[in-house]
C-alpha cells in the first residue's frame, strides 16, 4: 500500500513520502517531535507514547484512498477540500502543502501548517488514553486540540467566531454547541479554555482519561447548567483569551 513511498524517522516518528517532498517530510518530523513531549507532560504519560507513522501525501486521490483503506476510515469521495488531515490510533494521512493549490481550500502558512500536525496529534493522544473516545462530544475533543495546538491564540480562523459572537453578546448554549458541528469547532475551545482555567489541568487530564459515556461534566462533579452559566459569564466578562488562572 505504501510501495513508492520513502521514509524518514526517528524513535518517536515515522514519516512515509513520496519524492519532491522531502522538504515538508522533514518539516512534519521536526513538528511533531517537538510537539510531543510538552504533550507527554501535559497528560502526565507514564509509559512512551507508541510510534506514530504520518504518510504525506501529495494528491487528493491519494488522501482518500489511505484514509479508507489505511486508517480504515469512512470518507466521502473525494472528499471536502478542507479535509486536509486524519488520525486514527497511531497513523496519521496528512494532504503535503504543496498539493494545496489544487486540492484544498488551504493557503500553505507554515507556522499554521505545524499547528495542523500538533492539532492532529492531541487526538491521537487523547484517542490513545480515552476509555471509549467514541462517545466523546466533538465539541470537547476539538476544543481540546485547538487550546493544545495554540490555534485559538495565533489563528483567525479559529478565534474570530467565538470573539464576533461575544461582541454581539450571540452566545450559543452548550446543547447547542454539542449538536451543531460547525459550533463545535467555533466554540469548543471556549469551553475547555474555561475549564482549564476554572479547574485546572488536572481536570482536563481527568475528563480524558475518565470520560467512558461522553458526559465530561460528570467527571467534572458539575452540573452543565452550572457549568454553562459560569462559562457565559467568564466569556462575557473574562473572554476567552484571558490568561489561565490555575
Amino acid at each position: 500500500m505504501l510501495g513508492d513511498y520513502l521514509t524518514l524517522e526517528n524513535a518517536r516518528f515515522e514519516i512515509r513520502y513520496v519524492e519532491g517532498e522531502y522538504p515538508f517530510a522533514v518539516d512534519v518530523l521536526g513538528s511533531l517531535s517537538e510537539a510531543l513531549p510538552p504533550l507527554t507532560r501535559y497528560f502526565l504519560l507514564v509509559e512512551p507514547f507508541p510510534k506514530v507513522r504520518v504518510v504525506l501525501v501529495n494528491h487528493r486521490a491519494e488522501f482518500d484512498r489511505l484514509v479508507r483503506d489505511l486508517l480504515r476510515v469512512e470518507i466521502e469521495v473525494p472528499s471536502h477540500p478542507a479535509r486536509v488531515a486524519q488520525p486514527q490510533r497511531t497513523d496519521m494521512v496528512v494532504l503535503s502543502p504543496s498539493a494545496y493549490a489544487g486540492h484544498s481550500t488551504f493557503e500553505y502558512v507554515p507556522d499554521q501548517f505545524r499547528r495542523l500536525l500538533i492539532h492532529e496529534l492531541v487526538h491521537m493522544v487523547e484517542e490513545h488514553l480515552s476509555p471509549n473516545i467514541e462517545t466523546v462530544p466533538r465539541w470537547w475533543s476539538e476544543g481540546l486540540a485547538v487550546v493544545l495546538s495554540g490555534q485559538w491564540r495565533h489563528e483567525d480562523g479559529f478565534r474570530d467566531p467565538a470573539l464576533d459572537g461575544i461582541a454581539r453578546n450571540d452566545v450559543p448554549g452548550l446543547r447547542q454547541i454539542e449538536a451543531e458541528i460547525r459550533l463545535a469547532y467555533d466554540w469548543g475551545w471556549t469551553v475547555v479554555r474555561f475549564i482549564e482555567n476554572a479547574h485546572g489541568r488536572a481536570t482536563i487530564v481527568r475528563v480524558v482519561k475518565e470520560c467512558a459515556d461522553g458526559n465530561v461534566f460528570s467527571v467534572m462533579g458539575e452540573a452543565a447548567a452550572s457549568l454553562e452559566d459560569r462559562w457565559r459569564n467568564w466569556l462575557l466578562t473574562e473572554g476567552p483569551l484571558a490568561s489561565r488562572s490555575s
